[in-house]
């Protein structure tokens, strides 16, 4: 093919296509959707960068808007190339196109560059543009826009538009001379194109990557470690080129045009198309191999017995890094060899990519170990029952396959339409970075040799950690600096290569190294040095962050003397922050997904965060004070990679100690909790539902809106309470424990029995919710200086050991003996106590001065269930009349330990009378503060009474043996019945359905198996209603939608009350009718009157007409049907309009349903959705025994 003559051609086809108005249409839309998101994308970093991270920055703008312009440009090919030879009918051209000396390829290659080349000129506007905005915001210090990562342009022109979209066209080529008539081109063309779409749909991650995915979804882009391209994409994009070759020669063979060497020119195409699909079916290939080894992997790790792993006690040795060639390793483990083998193997863990060439066990070389699938086994007979060492030498690039290999989501394997995947590969998916120009070895992708296997660093159950002490050299290129544990040492300085040595006092848990050429800035407080390394492109941004260095100093010294009075000095000599590439993956493995950004005596810090925030620009008019401020508010909002301050936290306890075996999983998360509260004054908090979820930072607004009527999280006084409750994470964490899903999961079973494989994300809100109020409690009985005694011991016992829980729940009892009473037993029991009150009364004190008045607000207190609590009790004291609300005293009593199956009597004084009396109960069945009802009355009427302790114990018990209640709540209570869903429509495709549920996530809540009620929910089935109806310690209630009579087909929806009497004799039956259905009728008939009067008809409403309820009693084998006529009840319970708000406080009236002489102990009382009323309910029934029956 002649240049010259292509050149000619692709001109005369962009002339030729600029006079059509769909040109233009492509064009401009293109270039309007990129440009609209890109302004939004600058507004949006701009406002909200320095708040938190955001899923998208200015600076990676064409590498996130790559996908629309290859889909936009995709579909302008269709419309500009579909009618090419039409045309040249049309204009009458085709003879002069036909004599023309041009070989048929020439032509139908110049024509499709001309066409690309003309789609290309909104997409360099719109490159050029954002590019020169973007060094201008850059120059001039704009706030809004950011200067755009050129590598990403590069990889973006190269491998995403010009391959994709030369394929695409060469089909739509090929398709217009075949077909010719333009419609059907059109038509086909679409249809490819949805069928092409929607096969995508249907792959996974790791599928969608070889086919067709561009390289932004593929690796994100990075300032740090560009990516320019890797071997898939190129070996997609050459099949891609060839495919297009190929089509591009069919179309030119079957032109009406004269063409010598025809059969050859297309067996030339057909070759082509071959080649390329012989490339993309290997990559497919290969991609399922690697899933398929992946499993493998994961079943062999699983299959290890773990009485054959020892327990690592010293790692030594030297680690030589040769940037994107290959890392040497020589170490050294000195280990205990298991004690309790029931094997005839030792297993330590590797990556499976390295070449071992030497492993030495006390200085013998062994030749009969096996190393395959990332295991190293060595013979038991070799090991003695003595400490041993351990030579190992190998040298490779790790298999970045060969991690997390335990995690519970599949970042390759799930679906394109996983929403939260789709999420997940934006927190990076490269498991560590291995580049000429930037290393990131992460224990994860087991870089070096550990004991055991490659699972299971979250189970502490299953899995206990090794704790031990290193001795490691690195040597990397000349300039190059090391970030890893611990303090770093200049060991050698010769010729090309830097070598740095590792020797932390303090045992470690992992090894992190991160090493590039970075700039750097240290400072030195109370003998630590802490260090922050980073990327000379985000010189800028860190240079603005001098300001708040004196602030920063002040807290850092604060939190360490903390540390060092609690006992819990900081365990290294040296803290490095480190900047690492945005593909780094955050998320980590097994259930949990940790976190993957922190390591002992290292923080990685994703340079989408911290380093590309406009802290340059709002740090420039502001404090030192406040902009520290800003700083630690963005920290606490960092949803992404989980709160620094608590990663930093883990160095003091957890990277040096661990518990072990049964409830050791939420023993570490409290142990976690506590330090975070103790020294950074945070609570942890970190799941990929938040990391992942689509509002990004906007939902911690969101969440703080939800708890507008926010549950207290303090027990005793104000001051006493757990931290920042108003930091990002904490909201986070409020928002996601405090509800009825949670409730129930505590209820059900004590936090040692959770299990966190099947149920991760629930079971871990669900040890952080009695975390919270078990250490809000402790810290209100025991100062914090004990609770810091408690660690410090743990820390001084174990260190570089593993703790079960009883040997941790010794020492907390040696600090406070009543440790299983404050914390009430929060990990080995699911028994909570549940609180009854009895009305308050209120007593005048006799004083010597009768000007001063004393009274005494006397209430009993009973725990009915068999595990204890801890209450605290508040009240107001209105200072007189008409006072606004800051003039009210608001006054608490310490916090009281009541014993399970005991009463207690208190005792309030006060020098006003309480106008408002609450026992917080925060662990307990009854879930909510209880509130009484102090009673209105004169002060004249009030009795004069001698003093009483504040509390006493007492006999009081309000049950009566002679009644049996049976609630919604109890076990006696069951329903039946299949939910029936709201329908799909069935003109939503099924794609968009699956977004849709991925997006939206689970938003059912559940209360004790049952959904909560909610109005906006059209799936029939049984819901519980709260806040209303009877209950022992809450008020609930059942309901579901009424079957109508008329309808045959209508589901059948049955609730089930079931007791046993102690006796038989006569009973009466009552029946719950919460206020709430009674009110809800009330409004409805209101409407249906208002509705009436409308249409002039002058017709009441008559929907008072035949509103029963079906119930059925059964006793003694008789079946006794009811219809509870509701009408009739609310005249008997005086529930009218002048009682809607004073009513509806009631929770509950009983309903009589009759007397029955009985001789059986099992009844049961049925109640159907066959009923009138609009919704069926089941609240709770009553029996009251009146004797033996035998009497008149």
């Amino acid at each position: 093919m002649n240049l010259q003559t292509l050149w000619a051609v692709a001109v005369c086809e962009m002339r030729s296509s600029r006079r059509l108005a769909r040109t233009w249409v492509v064009m401009v839309s293109a270039f309007l959707i990129a440009t609209v998101g890109y302004l939004v994308v600058c507004g949006n970093h701009m406002v909200a960068s320095t708040v938190g991270p955001l899923a998208q920055i200015p600076r990676f703008i064409v590498g996130e808007t790559a996908a629309q312009f290859v889909g936009i440009f995709a579909i302008g090919i269709i419309f500009l190339a579909f009618d090419i030879r039409a045309r040249d009918v049309r204009d009458r051209i085709s003879g002069i196109i036909d004599a023309k000396p041009v070989s048929n390829l020439e032509l139908v290659v110049g024509r499709l560059s001309g066409i690309l080349m003309l789609l290309c000129i909104p997409l360099l506007l719109f490159i050029g543009l954002a590019l020169l905005h973007g060094i201008l915001a850059d120059l001039f210090g704009w706030s809004f826009g950011a200067p755009i990562e050129i590598w990403s342009i590069f990889s973006f022109l190269v491998w995403d538009v010009v391959p994709q979209l030369a394929w695409w066209g060469g089909l739509i080529m090929l398709l217009a001379v075949i077909l010719r008539n333009r419609l059907l081109v059109v038509l086909t063309a679409i249809g490819l194109f949805a069928l092409f779409t929607w096969i995508q749909m249907q792959l996974t991650w790791s599928q969608l990557e070889i086919a067709g995915a561009v390289t932004s979804q593929i690796v994100y882009p990075s300032d740090v470690a560009p990516v320019f391209t890797t071997a898939e994409i190129t070996i997609h994009r050459v099949a891609c080129m060839l495919l297009s070759v190929g089509l591009l020669v069919g179309a030119a063979t079957l032109l009406p045009r004269q063409m010598s060497r025809r059969v050859i020119v297309a067996s030339a195409g057909v070759f082509a198309i071959g080649v390329g699909v012989f490339l993309l079916t290997s990559l497919f290939s290969s991609q399922s191999q690697e899933a398929n080894k992946r499993a493998a992997w994961l079943d062999i790790h699983q299959s290890q017995d773990t009485t054959s792993f020892p327990n690592v006690k010293n790692l030594t040795g030297e680690v030589i890094i040769k940037p994107g060639n290959r890392i040497e390793l020589n170490v050294t483990l000195t280990l205990l060899p298991p004690q309790q083998n029931a094997t005839n193997q030792v297993t330590f863990t590797l990556n499976p990519n390295y070449k071992i060439s030497k492993v030495a066990l006390n200085t013998n070389e062994i030749t009969d170990h096996t190393f395959s699938d990332g295991l190293l086994t060595i013979p038991a007979y070799h090991f003695g029952d003595e400490s041993s060492t351990l030579l190992i030498e190998c040298e490779g690039i790790p298999d970045p396959k060969f991690a997390y290999l335990d995690a519970k989501m599949d970042l390759g394997g799930a679906s394109v339409l996983d929403f939260s995947v789709a999420m997940a590969r934006f927190l990076g998916n490269q498991s560590y970075v291995f580049r000429s120009d930037y290393v990131a070895l992460l224990p994860g992708v087991s870089w070096y040799p550990t004991a055991g296997v490659a699972i299971g660093n979250d189970d502490p159950q299953t899995y206990p950690k090794d704790h031990f002490l290193m001795d490691l050299s690195v040597t990397v290129p000349k300039n190059w600096t090391v970030a890893g544990p611990g303090k770093r040492e200049l060991q050698n300085n010769n010729g090309s290569k830097n070598t740095f040595r590792f020797r932390p006092e303090n045992p470690v848990v992992d090894i992190v190294l991160a090493a590039s050429k970075f700039e750097r800035f240290a400072m030195t407080v109370k003998d630590i040095e802490f260090e922050l390394l980073y990327s000379a492109k985000h010189r800028k941004s860190f240079a603005a962050m001098e300001v708040l260095i004196p602030d920063l100093k002040d807290w850092i010294t604060d939190r360490l003397s903390i540390a060092n009075k609690l006992g819990l000095a900081y365990p290294y000599e040296a803290l490095t922050l480190v900047e690492v590439p945005s593909h780094l993956r955050v998320l980590g493995g097994g259930w949990s997904m940790d976190s993957s950004l922190y390591g002992p005596g290292v923080v990685m810090i994703r340079e989408t965060g911290i380093p590309t925030a406009r802290f340059d620009v709002k740090f420039k008019d502001q404090q030192g004070e406040q902009s520290f401020q800003d700083l630690l508010y963005y920290v606490d909002n960092d949803y992404q990679s989980g709160n620094l301050l608590n990663g930093i936290a883990r160095n003091f306890l957890a990277y040096q100690t661990a518990p072990y075996g049964q409830s050791a999983t939420a023993l570490q998360i409290f142990l976690e909790d506590m330090v975070g509260d103790l020294i950074v004054e945070r609570l942890p908090y970190f799941t990929t539902d938040t990391a992942l979820n689509p509002l990004g930072v906007t939902q911690i607004d969101v969440a703080s809106e939800g708890a507008s009527t926010s549950v207290s999280i303090s027990v005793g006084s104000p001051g006493v309470q757990t931290r920042s409750r108003g930091s990002g994470s904490m909201i986070l964490r409020r928002s996601n424990t405090h509800n009825a899903s949670i409730w129930s999961k505590i209820e059900e079973s004590a936090l040692s029995e959770l299990n966190f494989h099947e149920d991760p994300i629930q079971s871990y809100h669900a040890v952080l919710f009695r975390n919270t109020y078990a250490l809000a409690a402790l810290k209100a009985w025991v100062n914090e200086e004990a609770l810091g005694n408690i660690l410090r011991d743990l820390l001084q016992k174990f260190r570089g050991e593993n703790f079960t829980y009883d040997e941790f729940r010794e020492i907390a009892i040696n600090h406070e003996p009543r440790f299983d009473e404050i914390t009430q037993n929060f990990i080995t029991s699911n028994s909570l106590p549940g609180y009854i009150v009895s009305d308050p009364s209120i007593e005048k004190l006799a004083t010597e001065d009768p000007t001063t008045q004393i009274f005494q607000t006397v209430f009993d207190l009973r725990n009915e269930e068999s595990g204890p609590g801890v209450v605290t009790i508040r009240w107001d004291e209105e200072q007189g009349f008409g006072s606004e609300d800051e003039d009210v005293s608001r006054n608490s009593l310490d916090p009281l330990l009541i014993e399970p199956n005991s009463s207690y009597r208190i005792a309030i004084k006060s020098s006003l009378k309480p106008t408002k009396l609450v026992i917080e109960a925060p662990m307990s069945l009854n879930r909510e503060p209880i509130e009484l009802t102090t009673p209105s009355i004169d002060d004249t009427e009030i009795n004069t009474a001698s003093s009483r302790p504040t509390s006493t114990k007492t006999q009081w018990n309000p049950n009566r043996p002679d009644q049996i209640v049976i609630d919604d709540l109890d076990q006696g209570f069951s329903v039946s019945g299949a939910p029936q869903e709201w329908q799909i429509p069935w003109f939503l495709p099924n794609f968009l359905v699956e977004m849709g549920r991925s997006f939206m996530g689970e938003l059912e809540e559940v209360d004790r198996g049952l959904p909560i009620y909610s109005q906006w929910n059209h799936s029939q089935q049984w819901t519980r209603f709260q806040g209303s109806g009877f209950g022992r310690y809450r008020n609930t209630f059942t309901r579901v939608r009424s079957a109508q009579k008329d309808d045959p087909d209508a589901s059948a929806f049955s609730a089930e009350f079931v007791g046993e009497l102690p006796n038989s004799g006569e009973w009466t039956l009552e029946y719950s009718v919460p206020s709430q259905i009674l009110f809800e009728q009330i409004l409805q008939e209101l409407d249906l009157d208002e509705q009436n009067t409308d249409t002039g008809d002058g017709v009441g409403s008559d929907s008072q007409d035949n509103l029963t309820l079906a119930l059925v009693v059964q006793f003694d084998d008789e079946e006794i049907p009811f219809n509870l006529d509701l009408f009739t009840l609310r005249n008997e319970f005086d529930f009218g309009d002048r009682r809607l708000i004073e009513g509806s406080a009631t929770p509950c009236f009983w309903a009589a349903l009759g007397s029955y002489n009985i001789r059986e102990p099992r009844v049961t009382v049925k109640v159907s959705n066959k009923s009138s009323i609009r919704d069926t309910f089941a609240d709770a029934i009553r029996w009251t025994n009146l004797g033996d029956g035998n009497s008149d």
